[in-house]
């Protein structure tokens, strides 16, 4: 340790690695989230500009949450996939719908093209999704849905 780290960091990963996991109580994040919506309901109109809000989600993968709809249980967002980005299979567990905006996405031999519209429903394995060109996709979800890891295939 020395004067500009006030902190021993191996001491402190020591403590870190352990701390034994707490499962929090059954219901505590939805009287959590009860208790924020009670206290700050969204009662105004809200825009986000198209260049607000984007995450770097992997390898040339972008995406940003539009809204979150805690009674529905529901999460919308927009991603964006580079030029041969690959998603690789995985399993839904809620409904999920996609909306095509720019450019197309690829899985088995099916192509979805800007405009086309994709539906998931819950329990379904989706096979590996790539984009050839790239795409903006809209997706509407359950929250909880696993994530898939992403790559890059170029």
């Amino acid at each position: 340790m020395n004067d500009e780290n006030l902190f021993d960091t191996e001491l402190f990963t020591h403590w870190a690695d352990a701390l034994a996991p707490v499962q929090p109580p059954a219901g505590l994040r939805d009287r959590i989230m009860a208790r924020v919506r009670a206290e700050h309901p969204l009662t105004q109109l809200r825009t986000i500009r198209s260049a607000e809000g984007w995450m770097d989600f992997g390898p040339g993968i972008r995406f940003k949450i539009l809204h979150r709809d805690e009674t529905g249980r529901a999460n919308s967002l927009l991603a964006r996939l580079d030029a041969g980005v690959t998603l690789p299979p995985h399993l839904h567990a809620a409904n999920e719908e996609c909306l095509v905006l720019e450019g197309e996405i690829t899985y088995d031999d099916i192509t979805v093209w800007a405009g086309d519209y994709h539906f998931a429903p819950k329990g379904a394995a989706h096979p590996a999704l790539t984009t050839r060109a790239g795409a903006l996709i809209f997706l509407r979800s359950g929250m909880g849905e696993p994530v898939p890891e992403f790559s890059a295939a170029r």
